[in-house]
């Protein structure tokens, strides 16, 4: 049987005390008798409810579970590369906490990393009122015109490997740090690609996608990318690297 890589299966939660427990027992109950070599990061970003308390009584008993807590929220992009930046397996496999993903579609991702670096699950379907599809649309249609890169569902669960967490320095201040991540992959020379993945719709609380401030800073990003990239591409250093990464790219 071919070894599959190890992951760090990771959770961000904020107020999800109907589903947290339901969501990390799902993933405990799968992983723990597979064959792979994980462990599952949890990050309360300062929950008022007690999804705290539930993660430190999954916790106390399970040895792969690893918790991580901020004193104050600080909201889902700082959550998300705190996960990011604490996982030590070679993958890093970001779920949600709200049960809209099964943790059992990693199965199904785990194997196509022998031929590609990131694996979006991207949605088949979006249960998503008609302002939020529409934010959703254009999250994902901008990358393409100003960047030329597909960046997929950037916004759903993903299997990134941790290689291109801890290459790339991202400027992004929102959420698009996560499609900016795969621009940056993209263009040097990681291979990126989606499985169309069935969910589920969110049950309890609020998703907080279309905020406005969200929305603002998502926009304010997308120049700061933008302009981010092409002051590297003029630097002397980024050229030589460029040049490298094409080659490596040709090797594989």
């Amino acid at each position: 049987m071919e070894r599959l890589p190890g992951v760090s299966v990771c959770f961000p939660a904020y107020n999800e005390e109907q589903t947290i427990a339901r969501v990390l027992e799902d993933a405990h109950a799968l992983l723990s008798v597979s064959a792979i070599d994980y462990e599952i990061l949890v990050c309360d970003d300062a929950s008022t409810d007690r999804t705290g308390t539930i993660i430190d009584e999954f916790a106390g008993r399970r040895p792969h579970v690893r918790v991580l807590r901020h004193a104050t929220n600080k909201g889902i992009r700082e959550t998300f590369e705190h996960l990011y930046n604490e996982a030590t397996k070679e993958f890093v496999f970001l779920n949600s906490a709200d049960g809209q993903w099964a943790t059992a579609v990693l199965l199904e991702l785990l194997p196509r990393t022998r031929d590609w670096d990131i694996i979006v699950a991207a949605r088949r379907q979006k249960h998503y009122p008609a302002l939020r599809a529409l934010i959703s649309w254009g999250f994902n249609t901008v990358p393409g015109l100003l960047f030329g890169v597909r960046t997929h569902d950037a916004g759903a669960v993903k299997l990134v490997r941790r290689e291109i967490i801890e290459r790339f320095a991202l400027v992004s201040r929102s959420p698009f740090s996560e499609a900016e991540r795969i621009i940056r992959a993209t263009r040097a020379g990681y291979r990126v690609t989606d499985q169309p993945t069935e969910t589920r719709p969110r049950t309890w609380g609020r998703a907080g996608g279309a905020r406005a401030k969200l929305v603002t800073e998502a926009v304010a990003d997308v120049a700061r990318v933008w302009w981010a990239l092409q002051r590297e591409a003029r630097s002397p250093s980024h050229r030589k690297d460029r040049a490298s990464e094409s080659s490596h790219a040709n090797q594989r």
